[in-house]
């Protein structure tokens, strides 16, 4: 299997999507459409799989343009983990270490190797089959018809490092009482105050973008646009650029 190569910005680099968009889609075979929307769901890890003269050019017209990145070898990223088998359903506030539970495994952290912190949002489309009464009073019929609805489950990840961590909160069954935080009247409240409650203690671990929404105002099951592909490419940048 031939060499491929990543292209990751650097962590002071401010992407001009569209222009950015303009330099790589040549490169990459994709019309600048295409290779836009790409780059909505790739904010720390540009292009993968890539050969090695393609990513360099890209590099370097890139960096002209005002966006420093780096070439990186595939075989070099490291990978955010997989999606855990299961979530973490209580947690425990100790003053060096964050005591962590799943209904199979316990585990514990020291706060400082928690390195980021995001909110993710997993969309499900449901379908049903409805009835619809169609006529009038003297003459009317049944028709079937489909009806879609769309359920928002929210996720808190949890990444760490030495060793490499992922650690999954389901907005819906966690358990807050176990943490000993304060109360609340609703499940949006302890999960927000869950959030705050975790960042207040480790403060050096950086803040996604679905965090970042939470974090001004915004309710956890308004759509945020931070997908588990999105997230993940986050998370693989962040542990790559920080090794």
């Amino acid at each position: 299997m031939p060499d491929t190569y990543a292209i990751l910005r650097e962590a002071d680099c401010r992407l001009d999507l569209d222009k950015a968009s303009e330099i790589m889609a040549p490169y990459l075979g994709l019309a600048k459409a295409e290779m836009l929307q790409a780059l909505h769901n790739s904010p720390g890890i540009l292009a993968d799989h890539v050969g090695y003269d393609a990513a360099r050019d890209m590099a370097k017209e890139l960096i002209l343009a005002g966006m420093p990145c780096r070439v990186v070898h595939y075989d070099h990223l490291i990978h955010v983990p997989a999606l855990p088998r299961v979530t973490i359903r209580g947690m425990e506030f100790q003053d060096e270490h964050l005591v962590f539970r799943s209904v199979e495994w316990e585990g514990h952290i020291p706060w400082e190797h928690i390195r980021l912190l995001d909110i993710v949002q997993e969309v499900e489309e449901k379908v049903e089959i409805v009835s619809v009464i169609e006529g009038n009073r003297e003459s009317h019929s049944k028709k079937p018809e489909r009806k879609a609805r769309f359920e928002v489950s929210v996720f808190l990840e949890i990444v760490c490092s030495d060793p490499v961590l992922r650690m999954r909160i389901d907005r819906s069954l966690f358990r807050y009482k176990s943490t000993g935080l304060k109360m609340h009247t609703s499940r949006e409240m302890n999960f927000r105050a869950l959030c705050i409650a975790l960042h207040m203690r480790s403060p050096d671990a950086l803040i996604g973008p679905g965090f970042a929404w939470l974090s001004k105002g915004n309710n956890t099951h308004h759509q945020n646009g931070n997908t588990l592909k999105k997230f993940e490419n986050f998370a693989t940048w962040l542990l790559t650029v920080e090794a």
